[in-house]
């Protein structure tokens, strides 16, 4: 299999080419200082998935608010526009994707907003970065991951989340997920700033723009290589991060704090992309 192939094979998802319509107005709604909470309420109504998801996010162990967010307004005035516009492209995109309600796709999303997770609590220590930036980028780094889903899960299924986990993608698909991942972002319109941490998680420093949220996504992803409790879990901490960490001043302690947040609530995250 070739680059081409997946280049074809994106090009020929039909299903993307609705994401514009419903989810453009949310963005545009979030995005205008003139929108309050009741615009962006009645958009999300006409998606009852969308709807149900950000109310069990919302009711999450990890927001503290567990069973107290009654209806879908109070969610979103607790959630916050940004990371409401970040869950609807990123649940946009899983929809779109003809791998919903695997057993493997599900896996690899859990790890995906693990990442996320982790990338938010980093967004803290590392300047001019947005939190809802943080969380899009890091639940959508492994989507190239899913595109190999897609086109041919025994194939994907053969491959193996190890340090050579790209040069096995090469050889089974003609390139490597972030790869992949960059063409199906950019197909639907995805500002190339956003794009960056999904292209270059596993290479920061070859990163040519938005340097800090791409170090915000590949930390995230190394931190949890390091304990790689996950078989999906394919970062792992190398030189380049040692560099980020310095050039960030990050101490050992605020990683580890990032991760410890995590803990948790892990089962409620798995409870997130189990649930329909």
């Amino acid at each position: 299999m070739r680059e081409s192939d997946v280049k074809s094979y994106i090009a020929g998802m039909n299903d993307l080419s609705t994401i514009p319509i419903l989810l453009a107005k949310i963005i545009r709604t979030c995005n205008d200082p003139n929108s309050g909470p009741q615009d962006i309420f009645n958009l999300i109504t006409y998606d009852p998935a969308l709807a149900e998801r950000i109310m069990r996010i919302a009711n999450s162990v990890f927001f503290g608010h567990s069973g107290e967010i009654k209806n879908l307004y109070q969610a979103i005035m607790f959630l916050g526009i940004e990371r409401i516009k970040s869950l609807a492209l990123g649940m946009t995109v899983l929809n779109a994707l003809p791998t919903k309600g695997t057993t493997t796709a599900t896996n690899l999303w859990v790890h995906s907003y693990e990442v996320a997770y982790v990338a938010s609590s980093l967004a803290k220590y590392i300047p001019r970065l947005l939190t809802g930036d943080c969380f899009l980028c890091g639940l959508l780094h492994d989507v190239g991951r899913i595109v190999f889903f897609g086109m041919n899960p025994e194939k994907f299924r053969q491959l193996s989340a190890s340090d050579g986990i790209l040069e096995q993608e090469r050889a089974a698909f003609g390139c490597e997920h972030m790869v992949s991942g960059m063409m199906l972002l950019d197909k639907i319109g995805m500002p190339h700033e956003l794009i960056a941490p999904i292209r270059y998680h596993h290479t920061p420093l070859a990163s040519p723009e938005s340097p800090n949220l791409v170090a915000a996504v590949a930390l995230a992803e190394a931190l949890l290589g390091l304990r790689k409790s996950r078989p999906e879990e394919d970062g792992g901490w190398s030189n380049e991060h040692d560099a980020l960490v310095k050039q960030l001043n990050l101490s050992e302690n605020i990683l580890e704090a990032a991760y410890d947040e995590l803990i948790d609530s892990r089962s409620e995250i798995e409870g997130i992309f189990t649930s329909a």
